[in-house]
């Protein structure tokens, strides 16, 4: 292996490795202690947490993370020292050779508190009562409970503390005490439940297809219920009659999760229009409540059609046709795979094999407004001019949706490209900006697309690009057959074509997808492939 080679598996090794090991270790990394001697002289000192207090030799130093560079070498008495932790001291021998680096895990000054947790006299028998402790906040929880007494023996750090605890069906109580090393703290909750009500409702995709696939043809459901019960969803069309009605699961925590997927007790899709979803809840155990409704406003429409498109030009379409489709609003797709193929880069007069490296995105904050990006990272094999790693570009664009119906699709996009000299994807269509137009006729599932597209790369005068496409899209599969036209004004005209393959297989939001074609410029031809891997919700 030539040492070109070396380099560029390094590189593409130290890209999948932690940034925590590259740089300066993160405290909350440090799980027990330990001493190892690296490159360099001197010392360096980490602890969890950081900000501890580092006297060497009796002279206070900074607060940790601590780098003394040009300490003699010699033997030395460390002792770390912080608030609510136990001192640490320990003697380290330092040589001109290497360098020590010393990282403790801090231990805390803790004692013990002895917490019971009752229910209030008037609350009902048959609530369940299983409580949950924490704290100072939500974040740390610990303690579940033990056994059906509901006593803990907590283990806390020394000082003032805040106890809460949690149960569903309950309402939150909190107690605070004082923990200390020579004694042991006791405390007492008293539980009372809490009025059943159901709230914060949010539905996903408040407009879908359910002909879509997967989840991508449903409307996510989730609130919050604050005790046990149960429900019903029923669904009403714009005229007032029921078209769905189901039972919902006994509600055995707060947080709740349904899904509608716009078809009827049947299992007919319905047809286009306003719908109300109606949540009806009640209570288990208790017979007084607040809110128990709630209503949700959602909208079929057979025009949203969403599947996973390609992204290597930045633009989401086919691989070498924009199609002006877009995301509803607040999906996204997102994938990264390998890309491969013979090229010529910039300068090399011999054919190159080429593995770049691919990341995609493309999402929808509004609606018929869709943002995309891609980046490259190129690498080159084998050439006689040029190997290894050479660069990488990014390319970002903006497409707007004008119509969008049963027949026809129309849009205009922006978008631009920077790259490092040999950046450039090797099918990209050039750096700089581009104006782009894409139409696409639809019959049954196939979608017949034309994109004409005008790229400054970098002078006045554009060169024009002539796209063009067939796609077949049903159920859980897309594929289609796109070429591009290149009529350059400096360099010789360009023509690339491709086939390409997405598969989306339910009930997961996995897209797998893989691409193949070829190029033709002046008298050089060559072949490219790729496979991808992502998600689209």
């Amino acid at each position: 292996m030539n040492k070109e080679r070396f380099l560029f598996l390094l590189i593409i090794i130290f890209s999948f490795i932690p940034s925590s090991y590259l740089a300066a270790r993160n405290s909350w990394d440090i799980t027990s202690d330990s001493f190892e001697e690296t490159a360099g002289t001197g010392l360096v000192i980490y602890t969890n947490p950081a900000g501890v207090r580092v006297f060497i030799d009796g002279i206070e130093q900074r607060r940790t993370p601590v780098v003394l560079n040009h300490l003699p070498q010699g033997i030395y008495h460390i002792r770390l020292t912080r608030d609510g932790y136990k001192d640490r001291e320990f003697t380290v021998t330092l040589f001109d050779t290497s360098r020590l680096v010393v990282s403790i895990k801090m231990e805390e000054e803790r004692g013990t508190a002895l917490v019971s947790v009752n229910r209030s006299p008037e609350s009902p028998g048959l609530l369940p009562l299983n409580p949950q402790l924490y704290a100072n906040t939500l974040n740390e929880e610990i303690g579940i409970s033990p056994s059906d007494d509901n006593i803990y023996l907590l283990d806390l750090p020394l000082g003032y503390n805040i106890i809460i605890s949690r149960a569903f069906g309950w309402l939150d109580e909190s107690v605070s005490v004082i923990v200390n090393e020579t004694s042991q703290t006791e405390a007492n909750l008293i539980m009372k439940p809490a009025l059943f009500s159901i709230r914060n409702p949010h539905q996903t995709r408040r407009r879908f297809n359910p002909l879509n696939s997967s989840s991508l043809g449903v409307s996510e459901i989730r609130f919050e219920v604050s005790a046990p019960g149960t429900g019903t969803i029923s669904v009403q069309d714009s005229n007032g009659s029921i078209v769905y009605i189901n039972d919902l699961p006994v509600f055995e925590t707060w947080h709740q999760h349904i899904t509608w997927n716009g078809r009827d007790n049947s299992g007919e899709p319905l047809p286009e229009g306003k719908y109300t979803i109606i949540i009806e809840a009640s209570a288990l155990h208790q017979t007084d409540s607040e809110d128990t409704s709630i209503k949700l406003e959602t909208e079929i429409s057979y025009s949203i059609n969403i599947f996973p498109l390609s992204l290597e030009s930045g633009i989401s379409g086919l691989t070498f046709a924009p199609m002006p489709v877009v995301l509803p609003s607040n999906s996204f797709q997102i994938d990264a795979g390998i890309f491969f193929g013979s090229f010529y880069p910039d300068g090399a007069e011999n054919e190159t094999l080429a593995l770049p490296f691919l990341l995609n995105v493309r999402f929808a904050l509004f609606s018929k407004l869709e943002l995309a990006a891609a980046i490259n990272i190129n690498s080159y094999l084998s050439n006689q001019e040029q190997t290894g790693f050479s660069g990488f570009g990014i390319t970002g664009s903006a497409k707007f949706n004008f119509i969008d119906n049963n027949l026809l699709s129309f849009a205009a996009g922006i978008s631009y490209t920077w790259a490092q000299e040999s950046g450039e994807l090797p099918i990209s269509p050039g750096s700089g900006f581009s104006f782009y137009i894409p139409f696409v006729f639809k019959l049954s599932d196939f979608y017949f697309i034309l994109s004409p597209s005008l790229l400054w790369d970098p002078g006045f005068i554009p060169s024009l690009h002539f796209s063009a496409g067939i796609l077949y899209q049903r159920n859980s599969i897309n594929t289609g057959l796109s070429a591009r036209y290149e009529l350059n004004d400096n360099t010789s005209d360009r023509f690339f074509a491709g086939a390409e393959l997405h598969l989306f297989p339910p009930p997961s939001n996995l897209v797998f997808s893989f691409l193949g074609g070829a190029w033709i410029q002046a008298e050089r031809t060559g072949g490219y492939g790729g496979v991808r891997v992502g998600i689209i919700y």
